[in-house]
């Protein structure tokens, strides 16, 4: 279940990027585009300092993440550091 539910969070993250993506190239009408920028950079800010505090060694010196590790917890965010929780620390 709780594999399932990870699943459908990152596809909904990657669904939100895509928004933003898309508000970025095409912006929507009206106070849309504003309100979507400003939660673009929120989710980029958060996302980034997730992924600043844990590539170091915040979750310990035996713990070597993979480069896409890292990427992914940019993209997905607290969804990706619960599947490197159970991977590393079950």
């Amino acid at each position: 279940m709780k594999a399932i539910f990870t699943i459908f969070a990152k596809l909904f993250m990657l669904v939100v990027w895509g928004v933003f993506i898309t508000n970025f190239i095409q912006p929507f009408p009206g106070i849309t585009h504003i309100a979507l920028n400003v939660m673009a950079i929120f989710t980029i800010f958060m996302h980034g300092l997730q992924s600043l505090l844990f590539s170091g060694n915040a979750l310990g010196p035996d713990v070597q993440m993979t480069r896409w590790e890292k990427i992914s917890i940019f993209i997905f965010g607290t969804f990706a550091l619960i599947d490197i929780k159970n991977k590393y620390f079950k």
